[in-house]
């Protein structure tokens, strides 16, 4: 019975609205790959696809504060080698 109950609160979690957080997404991307016998990264991949432009704004953010903390120059530094892999051209030096 108590295990009924946690899952129904569980579910009842997920439904409210939160902010996006790296540690909750982690833990539904772990949860979705329990549940569906895939691996955590194609996990990660389907709940990207779902989250809104603002939960993905904020987990973003999230993510570039762990990773880089307050260091603004490698940050944006990692940004433009991503925009140019992507193709887009470097206007940092465009002057």
């Amino acid at each position: 019975m108590l295990s009924s109950i946690k899952r129904r609160l569980s579910r009842v979690e997920e439904s409210l609205p939160v902010p996006m957080t790296a540690e909750r997404f982690l833990a539904r991307a772990s949860q979705l790959a329990r549940r569906s016998g895939v691996s955590t990264s194609s996990a990660m991949d389907k709940l990207f696809k779902d989250l809104s432009d603002s939960e993905l704004d904020s987990l973003g953010a999230e993510l570039e504060q762990i990773v880089f903390g307050s260091d603004t120059a490698a940050r944006d530094a990692a940004k433009r080698e991503v925009l140019a892999a992507a193709g887009f051209p470097d206007w940092s030096d465009a002057g």
